[in-house]
């Protein structure tokens, strides 16, 4: 087997466990929604791996562009990121100055993540994979920017933020190692893909496990 196949067959089972983790748990009863958009988004990256790895094990090239591969991988930091943006950030900042500087400081993540990019537009042909994989990343640097803001945060009343950034740091990392994990298949760096890929299937694995249980600290589950 190819390195890239042992990478996704490593991600698929931390992926899948991870998933089943996340079913049995916090859906099968009436959980928060933000727990639920998690375990959603540990979800498609199971499925993005199934679809790379039926593709290999099948013979099939892997076609550039927007595959069902990439897609369900913008799905996986889309929920991350709504659940974020859109269920703790205003609890966590109210938009005063008091946290412009920490607002600020966040933006340095995602300016970083789309720099690691641009010497690909500068130096090497301009494919689809390469324009695919930038879309990703964009949503990957938003997502990786609350999950960073969230870790710098002070606190407020309800202790939300705090309560839950060890969730934050193992998401963000994912964020991290799978921007490096685009660019080492990009520039066909094999052994720097299987290294991040292993770590995000670490991430992956231990995601849920430490969602769930710094919840419990703010919310029954």
């Amino acid at each position: 087997m190819t390195i890239e196949i042992i990478t996704n067959l490593i991600i698929l089972a931390a992926s899948l466990l991870g998933f089943i983790y996340g079913l049995f748990t916090i859906l099968i009863r009436k959980r928060p929604l933000y727990l639920k958009m998690v375990v959603l988004a540990v979800a498609c990256m199971m499925i993005s791996r199934i679809y790379l790895l039926l593709q290999y094990l099948t013979g099939k090239n892997i076609p550039d562009g927007f595959h069902v591969g990439i897609l369900c991988m913008l799905g996986c930091f889309l929920f991350l990121f709504s659940a974020n943006f859109g269920m703790i950030d205003g609890l966590a900042d109210d938009g005063s100055m008091k946290f412009l500087k920490y607002r600020l400081i966040s933006w340095i993540v995602p300016v970083a993540l789309i720099a690691s990019f641009v010497p690909m537009y500068a130096f090497d042909n301009i494919s689809i994979k390469l324009i695919a994989y930038s879309v990703v990343l964009f949503v990957i640097a938003i997502s990786a920017r609350f999950h960073f803001k969230h870790l710098i945060l002070p606190d407020v009343d309800y202790g939300v933020v705090r309560q839950i950034r060890g969730y934050n740091a193992v998401a963000f990392f994912l964020c991290i190692s799978t921007t490096v994990m685009l660019v080492a298949d990009l520039r066909q760096m094999t052994h720097l893909y299987m290294v991040a890929g292993c770590a995000m299937a670490l991430f992956c694995l231990i995601l849920l496990p430490i969602l769930k249980k710094e919840a419990m600290r703010w919310t029954k589950i």
